[in-house]
């Protein structure tokens, strides 16, 4: 498993795509309560938009819902550039064991590899669509980006195992064999891959604020409007972030509000911390109380 070798394929965390049983009152949740800008899209679905990052405040559509009959992950997509390998994707796909099919280009981004593992998860590897051409009305609640997708799968070890060798993501920390943080860069993990699911479905999404000083605001306003924090503030020891978890009342879509994540730079001396599932009070909270039963299933 790839610990910190270069990437030979480029790419970055783009969108994550989920059903959600009312879009609609999902989008409610994210607009009012996180500022998230909303868009429909052709396919009946609902685009939600973040505010971009400090040094390119450009709008970025980093969440699309569907109509489905229950809360369900989609597909992850990751960037990618225009000359990217796609071939090589498609033989390492070959060698590992997943399907992998074209992706015609459209209006989500240019033609692509979607590679899907027997487990049912998808991953899709593009070049992304254009950039909105005008930068959003500001309001401090909305997030930054979308920084990591925590994903559940049945066989944990094996979807590791497939995120390093297809795609070359670097494994950033473990907890036991069930929980596994991921990079594309040097942000401490992008992609989150934790057992105890018989169909791969969504954790949370972790979407970054502004730090510490946001949270307030942010909360004050949730609950102004009736929303309760399902767990947090706190920090995580596994990336070193300060978090905030809630949830959309509609769906029970579990967001991160992230700041402070830790970076690694010196790939060439970086050893993944392994910790177990007992060391739950240095790596889900260094601060403080257990997380509730409902984040821990």
């Amino acid at each position: 498993m790839s610990h910190g070798s270069e990437s030979t394929l480029p790419l970055r965390l783009g969108s994550v795509t989920v059903a959600v049983p009312d879009p609609a009152a999902t989008a409610a949740f994210l607009h009012d309560g996180l500022g998230f800008h909303v868009t429909p899209r052709a396919d009946g679905g609902l685009d939600a938009t973040t505010g971009g990052e400090y040094a390119q405040p450009v709008p970025r559509r980093h969440l699309t819902l569907l109509p489905g009959e229950v809360t369900r992950l989609r597909e992850v997509t990751f960037d990618v550039p225009e000359d990217y390998p796609f071939g090589e994707l498609e033989r390492r796909a070959a060698g590992h064991g997943p399907a992998a099919a074209r992706v015609a280009a459209g209006p989500d981004g240019g033609a692509g590899v979607a590679v899907t593992d027997p487990s049912g998860l998808r991953l899709v590897c593009r070049p992304p669509a254009a950039p909105a051409p005008e930068p959003l009305p500001v309001t401090p609640l909305r997030p930054r980006r979308l920084g990591h997708v925590n994903v559940k799968v049945p066989d944990a070890p094996g979807t590791a195992r497939l995120l390093a060798g297809l795609l070359d993501l670097k494994l950033s920390e473990q907890i036991g064999e069930g929980l596994y943080f991921f990079r594309v860069g040097s942000e401490h993990h992008n992609m989150g891959v934790r057992g105890g699911s018989d169909l791969p479905d969504v954790h949370h999404l972790a979407f970054e604020v502004a730090g510490w000083d946001s949270y307030r605001m942010i909360c004050d306003h949730l609950a102004d409007l009736g929303y309760k924090v399902e767990y947090g503030p706190g920090r995580h020891g596994p990336g070193h972030n300060l978090f905030v978890y809630v949830r959309d009342p509609s769906s029970g879509l579990r967001l991160e509000l992230y700041s402070d994540m830790a970076h690694i730079h010196d790939e060439a001396s970086y050893t993944p911390p392994r910790w177990e599932m007992s060391d739950r009070g240095n790596t889900v909270n260094r601060w403080g109380p257990a997380p509730p039963e409902s984040f821990l299933a």
